[in-house]
């Protein structure tokens, strides 16, 4: 239900939003990746066969997938509200990283492979990303979320590399 939620709000993010809900989704995004994202998690949990019945995800590669278009739409959307820019590169960051006891990093890989992600590197600028932009009033946090950013495409873009 609440990718069916995020579906509905994000469709409406050019007229207004709730930033509330937003940073709600984000914990849910946390959450779920912790739980569900990952080499040791089962492939045919519960879970998954229900993604596939109601949103036609069928595997995680497909949900990691909405993950990074949530992700990119954030970053349009909301690159001027710090809490869910950070929350949000947080999020771009974990990914980034990889899951906890992995033994390999095909996990960053099958991300990677993702056209979002292949966009993210292709296109990090202001133009794109409105946090990126530079303006005579940066601070320290419009620092902070640079730095995460280029660091989780940095990590992304070394696994691209081999």
């Amino acid at each position: 239900r609440v990718l069916q939620l995020m579906n509905l709000t994000d469709s409406r993010l050019a007229q207004a939003g709730n930033e509330k809900l937003e940073l709600a989704m984000l914990s849910f995004f946390e959450q779920f990746r912790k739980i569900y994202i990952g080499d040791q998690v089962q492939k045919s949990s519960k879970l998954y066969r229900r993604l596939s019945e109601v949103l036609g995800l069928n595997d995680e590669t497909m949900v990691l997938s909405v993950f990074i278009g949530k992700i990119i739409t954030n970053l349009k959307y909301w690159g001027r509200c710090e809490p869910i820019t950070s929350k949000t590169l947080q999020l771009l960051n974990d990914l980034s990283i990889g899951y906890p006891f992995q033994k390999s990093c095909c996990g960053v890989r099958k991300l990677v492979k993702l056209s979002a992600v292949q966009f993210m590197l292709n296109n990090h600028t202001s133009e794109h990303f409105s946090f990126l932009g530079i303006n005579n009033q940066s601070n320290l946090t419009d620092m902070r979320c640079r730095t995460t950013f280029y660091t989780a495409l940095g990590r992304l873009l070394m696994v691209d590399l081999g």
